[in-house]
């Protein structure tokens, strides 16, 4: 098997909202504590929608969905996008994406 995923095969989670607490550069993984007390992992080939791994910072808020395939027990994608407070600052920190 070539290793893809039905859609029907997928469970989602989607519309969690929480904070980026643990970011390791060596393995381009993180750790989103989410606002419902559950932590989720996430890798750079596991972000599918919104940020990439750079723009990626602890601290950041952000809402985010979480897909798995069946009988996973890591997110097999994970949707991440700043939450409407981060948007609503401005964008001083970093220039403005125009995304696909």
């Amino acid at each position: 098997m070539t290793g893809r995923i039905k859609v029907r095969e997928l469970m989602q989670k989607e519309g969690l909202t929480g904070e980026v607490v643990n970011l390791y550069p060596s393995w381009r993984t993180g750790i989103i504590h989410g606002d419902d007390g559950y932590d989720v992992t996430f890798s750079d080939d596991s972000l599918v929608v919104g940020f990439n791994y750079r723009e990626v910072s602890v601290g950041l808020r952000v809402s985010y969905g979480v897909f798995f395939a069946a009988g996973a027990k890591v997110p097999t994608a994970v949707n991440l996008e700043p939450t409407h407070a981060d948007q609503a600052k401005g964008s001083t920190e970093s220039p403005t994406r125009v995304g696909a």
